[in-house]
């Protein structure tokens, strides 16, 4: 793959940064939703959610960006780096969950490793 040039870096940097704001207002509208409904219809979970990042840079940027993403919270990443487990406020499906992890945030994290 070729090297990334310093421009597509900040790219993708920004465009992460643009994702993650986008998913906490979308996260916080449903907590939100969730807190002051009279009748909350929640199914909290722990979800495994696999992850393939190499660096342990990665791995704590994506914890951290899962983490501050509200209703999403890490508790625990595997010995082996393999499996990060993820208490959700609202696990109603939680493939969409880890697709969700995996798509918007830990694609890009991948991208901007492989400078």
């Amino acid at each position: 793959m070729p090297k990334a040039t310093p421009i597509r870096r900040v790219l993708d940097i920004v465009e992460l940064l643009g994702i993650y704001l986008y998913e906490l207002f979308i996260s916080s509208f449903a907590v939100a939703r969730a807190a002051f409904s009279p009748r909350p219809r929640i199914r909290s979970s722990i979800i495994a959610v696999p992850i393939a990042l190499e660096t342990d840079m990665g791995i704590a940027v994506l914890s951290s960006l899962v983490s501050l993403t509200p209703g999403t919270c890490v508790l625990h990443v595997s010995e082996d780096r393999r499996l990060l487990y993820v208490h959700v406020l609202d696990a109603m499906a939680p493939e969409e969950i880890i697709d969700s992890i995996k798509t918007v945030f830990e694609r890009r994290i991948a991208r901007i490793e492989q400078w």
